[in-house]
């Protein structure tokens, strides 16, 4: 293995760790963008808001796992104006501004979401389908997967994530990555994955599925629950899941700079139109051991096929800040006209952050309780390089989309001085 490579792996090393689970003193940036759309009579505005976001970074530091970056934000206000912002570091080579698209990691769910939700009112699917009628006696699935993934699993049962089916994230998956990586580093050719490449990387279940009494089967969270319901999408539909969501949902709604990355046409992210962001990783430099900031890319290759042709259907999308403020909004209304927001009905996930005192999760949908009591549904999202925060608050009836390009940085913070901003304003 040549030297630069065996040193970008072991760079690599405390980042897998951490994706296993999902300078000092900088100062404001002097060149600020700002957009405030079609007016507002509220006292929410751009500079405000860049602000509270510098200050979130300046309290965390950048000597932290948890620093932050560059951030893209943007809220959606009751009147429909919209109010958009970043946040850079003072001299920043890779500042970002607020068209450009970041990679929304899980965030993706919401959109595969949607889709299976509009193929159940369509009839073309029922939740209480279970993969035996879907995948396996159609053939996308054989008797080698029956192992890992019991076919008596409902549509339902992915949304939710009460599945208890393996996570592909795990160490081999990681492994695998690197070596492609190095494969093609040393001149070696690259395929994109397929779902079922994906599906390989599962194992033993977390829990026997409990298919006579569903209140059984506990919530665990799974990416491979929605690389399956975009497999179920392909197969009732007999089309691909990307010019669906398009044509359902990107489209109608005028998310013009939202994508599927992994996929035809946009294979990697250096095919995308328009400008993207970079993403980044503190990481340890080998020479110093001092944390810098290093460009996702060099972990991986510059157009993250293998990332995000893999991940697909749970984590492969892209968007600006404006364009997941908007959807925000679309998408608890959605879920509400569905029947989904009755908090009584969700699982508790973990929450590490005391500014939220709870977490739950429901069809593809995340609610949140923040310490003012105000609520938030939405979803978040980190992949390498990026990590992603999308809620609407419906006491304040507005969308929030945090766009963040480090993957590990303190995003409750982010999240918990943006809602304190909004109460305080609004």
């Amino acid at each position: 293995m040549k030297t630069e490579t065996f040193k970008k792996f072991l760079a690599m090393l405390p980042l897998l760790a951490a994706l296993l689970p999902a300078c000092c003193g900088d100062i404001k940036i002097s060149t600020a963008e700002y957009s405030n759309t079609g007016g507002t009579r509220y006292a929410v505005n751009a500079q405000d808001l860049e602000e509270v976001l510098d200050k979130v970074r300046d309290d965390i530091g950048q000597n932290s796992y948890e620093a932050i970056k560059s951030a893209s934000v943007a809220i959606l206000l009751p009147d429909g104006s919209m109010v958009s912002t970043v946040s850079n570091p003072e001299n920043d080579p890779y500042p970002v501004a607020s068209d450009m698209k970041f990679s929304i990691g899980s965030t993706t769910k919401t959109f595969v979401a949607a889709c299976i939700y509009s193929l159940a009112d369509q009839g073309k699917l029922a939740l209480t389908d279970t993969l035996q009628k879907l995948l396996y006696d159609t053939g996308v699935l054989d008797e080698t997967h029956r192992e890992n993934i019991d076919p008596n699993i409902r549509v339902l049962d992915l949304l939710t994530h009460t599945s208890g089916i393996d996570d592909f994230l795990g160490d081999l998956y990681y492994y695998t990555l690197g070596q492609e990586l190095y494969d093609l580093e040393e001149g070696g050719t690259f395929e994109p994955w397929t779902p079922l490449k994906t599906l390989s990387f599962v194992s033993s279940p977390d829990f026997d599925f409990d298919f006579l009494d569903f209140l059984n089967n506990e919530f665990n969270y799974s990416n491979t629950n929605y690389i399956l319901l975009g497999l179920i999408i392909e197969e009732v539909t007999g089309g691909k899941v990307y010019p669906l969501i398009k044509k359902t949902l990107l489209d109608p709604q005028d998310l013009a700079s939202t994508f599927m990355v992994g996929v035809e046409p946009y294979w990697g992210l250096t095919s995308l139109p328009g400008t993207s962001a970079l993403g980044f990783e503190k990481s340890i430099d080998l020479d110093t051991w001092q944390l810098i900031w290093v460009k996702s890319s060099t972990l991986l290759d510059v157009d993250a096929v293998g990332l995000y042709s893999s991940t697909w259907t749970s984590g492969n999308m892209v968007s600006t800040a404006a364009e997941m403020a908007a959807w925000a909004k679309y998408y608890y209304e959605f879920q509400k006209d569905h029947g989904n927001t009755d908090e009584s009905a969700l699982n508790s996930m973990l929450m590490t952050s005391s500014y939220f005192k709870d977490r739950k999760y429901g069809t593809g949908i995340v609610f949140l309780r923040h310490e003012s009591s105000a609520e938030l549904w939405g979803h978040t999202g980190t992949i390498v390089g990026f990590s992603t925060l999308v809620f609407y608050m419906p006491s304040k009836q507005v969308g929030i989309a945090i766009l963040l390009n480090s993957h590990r940085a303190a995003r409750w913070d982010v999240l918990n001085g943006v809602v304190n901003y909004i109460n305080e304003n609004m």
